[in-house]
């Protein structure tokens, strides 16, 4: 589903003016030519607490000043190069080479929670409940409790081929958290008997061949492994959104009722379950939090559009973001509603941050200094 490696930093800030000027003219008839009175601008919407964005690579924080303009600072937190806000986005967990960290947005305290991280690993996940994270060590994938206290999910395999010349070790993927006990992730259930290697090879990695939900809760985890593979794009509730693992297969919805009936065959397949016109890479289904009312976002359209979960069948668009600009992905990482407010979206467009109500159907660019083309939202602090 994600994730974009972030290395913060210091931005140099400046403040671009705005305002108009009007020509004269030499005409002489009446209303031409001359300077008018200036037309009254609807006030920017208001922008409660602080918007967390990446800009240039780092992350910054917007605020809004009485006048309704936003302006851009860096985020108070050292370097890291893997993060996850909490659900309630009071707390950001990072990772810094080895270390991974909690610090809390509103006073700047840390707590170490792990020394023991994979360095190169995007793998950071944190629970729907705020409780736990899940990341990636050398040899195996752990959650972590915000006591530090450290489970193990499942490690990776490694067997020596060719007369031990050959080093084989299985795929074993990040985590994606269902609820606050449930976790996914790709493994390889067990080495095969041969590997294929290339000329002068001596390290190859077995690919995946299993999704695998953990259930936390007992005194180790249980693995409930499923016969194809599928990729969770969206989770709200007992509602999971995946595909087949292919991002050309069509979006599926559905409902968990148990701990393993997700992991049968076909649970993420079938017409039934489709959800109408998202074959392809380029629509995302959102989840409005705390009702779990599921809207679709197309890329090339900009729109969201609601979805009724008894039919999978989607309705006309509710909101459409402006045009300009590069591609805006709203499902790479989790969308970012205002907190208080589960009808209000944060995004940037052209430039712009956006505050997108799929309720009322508007979608209002707010002025802002400092964003780039490709900057995006990730947090909306309270």
């Amino acid at each position: 589903m994600r994730r974009l490696c972030v290395m913060l930093g210091v931005l140099a800030i400046g403040l671009a003016g705005c305002g108009s000027s009007g020509s004269s003219g030499s005409s002489g008839e009446p209303g031409k030519g001359k300077p008018g009175p200036s037309a009254s601008k609807p006030p920017p919407p208001k922008v409660p607490g602080k918007v967390v964005v990446v800009v240039g690579g780092s992350l910054k924080v917007l605020t809004q000043e009485p006048d309704g303009h936003l302006i851009i600072a860096p985020l108070d937190a050292p370097k890291f190069e893997d993060y996850e806000f909490t659900p309630d986005h009071k707390t950001v967990i990072y990772r810094a080479g080895t270390v991974v960290t909690a610090r809390n947005l509103a006073d700047g305290s840390e707590k170490k929670l792990a020394g023991d991280a994979k360095s190169n690993s995007l793998c950071l996940r944190t629970s729907p409940d705020g409780k736990r994270v899940s990341y990636r060590r050398n040899d195996d994938l752990v959650v972590v409790d915000l006591a530090g206290k450290v489970t193990v999910l499942d490690k990776v395999k490694r067997d020596k081929y060719g007369n031990g010349t050959v080093t084989a070790t299985t795929e074993l993927g990040c985590g994606e958290w269902l609820d606050a006990t449930h976790v996914v992730f790709d493994r390889r259930k067990s080495l095969p008997e041969t590997v294929s290697v290339k000329a002068l090879e001596f390290d190859v990695v077995v690919d995946a061949d299993t999704t695998t939900v953990a259930v936390l809760g007992g005194k180790s985890p249980k693995l409930i492994d499923s016969p194809a593979m599928w990729n969770p794009t969206a989770v709200c509730g007992n509602w999971v959104v995946a595909n087949n693992g292919k991002n050309a297969d069509a979006l599926h919805l559905r409902q968990r009722t148990g701990d393993g009936d997700i992991t049968k065959a076909g649970a993420f397949t079938g017409p039934e379950l489709a959800v109408t016109g998202t074959a392809g890479s380029t629509h995302g289904v959102l989840f409005t939090p705390g009702t779990c009312r599921p809207l679709l976002y197309s890329i090339d359209k900009r729109t969201f559009q609601t979805i009724d979960p008894a039919t999978r069948a989607v309705g006309a668009p509710v909101a459409t973001l402006p045009a300009g600009g590069i591609e805006v992905h709203l499902f790479d990482e989790p969308a970012t509603w205002q907190p208080g407010d589960a009808e209000v979206l944060a995004a940037v467009v052209n430039k712009q941050l956006v505050l997108v109500d799929v309720k009322a159907g508007t979608a209002t660019p707010v002025p802002s200094d400092a964003l780039d083309a490709a900057a995006r939202v990730v947090a909306w602090l309270p």
